[in-house]
Formats: structure tokens, C-alpha cells, sequence
């Protein structure tokens, strides 16, 4: 007896589970999703999306939210109020200084680099940006497509 191929594998497997007769759910199980079906139809507007809440709780939740970002402001400028503002400045923005060192630096080594390095990695960096939307679109018809 030869061994059967995958493809003819596949068949006979896919041909037995479709000859199964289907089978209904218990009562159980199905009440109890019908109930949350139900139950999740009737739920009030603040347990949906934020694209379903009301007009104006969606206009009061923007305005809330605006100022308390607007009262953290305020607490962070009472806490180092009392610094002159020559240290209040040196607080605030000490720690950015190493992003301006670090453009810096990339900007001094991007002038230095060829430009046919520069357009090699473009055209590297677009052919595996392409490729990550074939591979992309393969699973999918792989894994979705023939369902």
C-alpha cells in the first residue's frame, strides 16, 4: 500500500469532517447567549464607544479632559514657580539637551555619507516595505481568504 500524497491526505480528511452531521448547540449554552445578546443590545450609552456616547457627554468628557491637563499644567508651574527663571528654564529643559546633541550628530554623519549610499538604503528600505505588504496579503489569503 503506497502512502498517500498531502494533497490526497487533505482530501480525505476534508471529505470525513463534512460528512459529520452538524450538531446543535445544549439549550444552556444557547439561552445564555441569547441573554447576552440581548443584554448587550440594551446596554446604557456609557458602556459603548466613545463614537456612540451623546453629543454633549462626548463635548463634556473633551472639556473635562482639556482641563485637567490644564490643572497639571498649573500644579507643574506652581511646584517650580518658585525657582528664578533662570533655573526654572535649566529645570524644564535640561533634559532635552541630548536630543539636540543627537540630531546633531546624525546630521553630521548624513552629510558625510555618499549619496549613492543614501539612495541604495531608500530603495532597500521600499523594496522590504513592499515586501512586508506581500507577505501581508499572502497570509491573509492563506489564512482568511479561502474561509
Amino acid at each position: 500500500m503506497s502512502t498517500p500524497t498531502p494533497e490526497q491526505l487533505e482530501h480525505l480528511v476534508d471529505k470525513a469532517l463534512r460528512d459529520q452531521p452538524l450538531l446543535r448547540a445544549p439549550s444552556a449554552l444557547e439561552s445564555k447567549v441569547m441573554a447576552a445578546i440581548a443584554q448587550g443590545a440594551v446596554a446604557p450609552w456609557w458602556r459603548n464607544s466613545f463614537a456612540h456616547w451623546p453629543m454633549l457627554a462626548r463635548v463634556l468628557f473633551l472639556v473635562a479632559s482639556a482641563g485637567f491637563v490644564k490643572l497639571g499644567l498649573d500644579a507643574a508651574a506652581v511646584v517650580i514657580g518658585p525657582l528664578d527663571p533662570a533655573a526654572r528654564s535649566a529645570a524644564l529643559f535640561a533634559q532635552l539637551a541630548w536630543i539636540h546633541a543627537l540630531f546633531t550628530s546624525i546630521g553630521s554623519v548624513l552629510r558625510n555619507l555618499p549619496a549613492s549610499w543614501i539612495y541604495g538604503c531608500a530603495t532597500v528600505l521600499g523594496a522590504l516595505y513592499l515586501m512586508l505588504f506581500g507577505v501581508s496579503a499572502a497570509a491573509y489569503r492563506t489564512l482568511y481568504a479561502s474561509r
